[in-house]
């Protein structure tokens, strides 16, 4: 039996999808043709994992941000697995020979020290699932009824390389890789090390296949929770353990953003994805599209991405089975628009900067931050991040009046901070490198009011503390502590309080040596960290109207 190759009218589809803005390989299976591939001739494979549906909208020409609703399914069906990839083969049967299956083992390195092993049947085909984009090393292998083998050469299939790489996990929807986004700078986010997926029976039961899939294929070494309400949304899987310190409030009570109810939590979050040993992994809250959306926009904004992929991202999970539709600039609880506007008033050239300093404010360390964009990228990476940022972490302030007070015991506060009154304060000296419009930010939580109380609406950021810059009065924001996302708020029905990273004014600086204090004028707040920030471009610049 023979079958025509289909190298061409593949490779010429792959380059018509321009939509993705991915590069595509030079083919879809490459065999040199000086390689004896021991009997495995003909061999085709159709290697398209995107449905007609998600290659229509990741092709989609307009803006992301703007997208109409009836361009995108509705969130009631399970339409987010991706296809197989199926190769088909004539095979040279030796004489004497009778064959009991075929079986083919793949993966992302050339060696196939990664490789995963797919059984097939007698039949002269196999499909795969969950292949990586871009290239994929694979080798066939015939077993005999006698109990000998024949191997093939390692050979090497080619898969759109166009964003996501969704998957198929039995009892799971809106799952997909991290890795394998073409990154704003040029560089690569890696794929095979971070998973975003639903929670538990959204899509039926799990399975032992679930389990294979997950932890004997992709790898996983540990599951992260996001859900603050429920552990029946764990997975559970064997020998997987589940983090449970970035568990996350599930109210947007007030009109606040998971973002804005849930920063200890965020930074818990990139401080456990930022150790090698705990990956792969995977992270999910019920649906795998607010709370596991939330961390999502910021990974990928972390690693580099642009301000239009990451809703491109976003609105992909209304191809799984979420309940309902996800939409931009609805101004429903779950709007992702909240989230982007708690991130673009901070200082930063590109949407990726912005990310950047965000976190540093809320006192995830630089190190840290670099780590995991050298960990998860390859080739160039985000460009911009140093920007002669001041940082000062509680650790490092001078308190007046005030004791530092260091508790590791709960995720929902600092490891480190002070709490000012009207006879105290904190301040940091420090040295700018070069003269720059300062953006002033302080990681501050109000412990004395509710978030959605109507009197936290009142209460003035200008009136509990004062900023100077070696004994000037900033130009503060008039903002209420509401706006400011400070208060106390509730998870599991305990009450916690909630820090946020403040924008509290602007400040000019020259460069060289200087003090900055920030004093309490009577309101208790608590403080863990002061960041100023280049303020040059800060907000609504570079790309960021809506």
């Amino acid at each position: 039996m023979k079958r025509k190759l289909i190298y061409s009218a593949l490779f010429l589809f792959a380059l018509s999808l321009s939509g993705c803005g991915q590069p595509i390989g030079d083919s879809n299976h490459e065999v040199p043709p000086s390689i004896d591939t021991k009997g495995f001739n003909d061999i085709a494979v159709d290697s398209e994992i995107h449905t007609e549906a998600q290659k229509e909208f990741l092709e989609y020409e307009g803006s992301y941000a703007k997208m109409p609703k009836d361009l995108f399914p509705n969130g009631q069906s399970h339409l987010s697995d991706s296809l197989p990839v199926t190769l088909t083969w004539d095979y040279a049967l030796p004489d004497g020979k009778e064959i009991e299956k075929f079986s083919i083992t793949f993966g992302k390195e050339a060696d196939l020290h990664d490789g995963y092993t797919v059984e097939g049947t007698s039949e002269e085909s196999l499909q795969v699932y969950n292949a990586y984009l871009g290239t994929n090393y694979y080798k066939l292998l015939a077993s005999y009824t006698d109990g000998e083998t024949n191997e093939s050469p390692i050979m090497t299939f080619n898969v759109n390389s166009c964003y996501p790489r969704n998957l198929t996990i039995e009892g799971m929807t809106n799952c997909r890789d991290i890795g394998g986004r073409i990154l704003e700078n040029g560089g690569k986010s890696k794929q095979g090390l971070i998973y975003r997926t639903s929670g538990k029976n959204q899509n039926g039961s799990l399975t032992e296949k679930t389990t294979e899939e997950m932890v004997n294929h992709l790898g996983v070494k540990n599951e992260i929770n996001l859900a603050g309400d429920s552990d029946s949304y764990n997975l559970k899987l064997e020998g997987v353990p589940v983090y449970t310190g970035s568990r996350m409030d599930t109210s947007s009570t007030g009109g606040y953003s998971h973002v804005s109810r849930n920063a200890e939590a965020v930074k818990n979050f990139f401080n456990f994805i930022s150790d090698e040993d705990h990956l792969p992994l995977f992270y999910h809250c019920k649906i795998g599209t607010d709370r596991t959306g939330l961390c999502t926009i910021l990974l990928h904004g972390l690693l580099g991405a642009s301000y239009e992929q990451v809703y491109q991202d976003y609105l992909f999970s209304n191809f799984g089975k979420i309940g309902e539709q996800r939409t931009i600039g609805d101004g429903n609880s779950h709007d992702i628009k909240k989230y982007m506007d708690d991130l673009v008033n901070y200082s930063g050239e590109k949407f990726q900067n912005k990310v950047y300093n965000f976190l540093l404010g809320l006192g995830v360390a630089k190190d840290t931050l670099d780590h995991i964009i050298d960990m998860l990228t390859e080739g160039p990476k985000a460009a911009g991040n140093d920007a002669g940022q001041i940082i000062a972490r509680a650790d490092v302030l001078e308190g007046n009046g005030t004791e530092m007070v260091t508790d590791t015991s709960e995720r929902n506060h600092p490891d480190n901070y002070f709490t000012l009154d009207g006879t105290s304060s904190v301040c940091y000296s420090f040295e700018a490198k070069k003269a720059v419009e300062g953006q002033v930010v302080a990681y501050l939580a109000n412990p004395d009011t509710n978030q959605s109380d109507d009197g936290n609406k009142a209460l003035k950021i200008e009136e509990a503390v004062d900023c100077e810059i070696d004994s000037q009065d900033i130009t503060m924001i008039e903002q209420s502590y509401y706006e400011a996302r400070l208060g106390r708020c509730k998870l599991n029905g305990n009450t916690r309080i909630n820090y946020w990273p403040v924008i509290l004014g602007t400040a000019s600086i020259a460069q060289g040596n200087h003090t900055i204090e920030i004093k309490g004028l009577g309101r208790n707040i608590n403080i863990g960290g002061i960041y100023i920030f280049d303020n040059s471009t800060a907000g609504g610049q570079n790309g960021f109207e809506d």
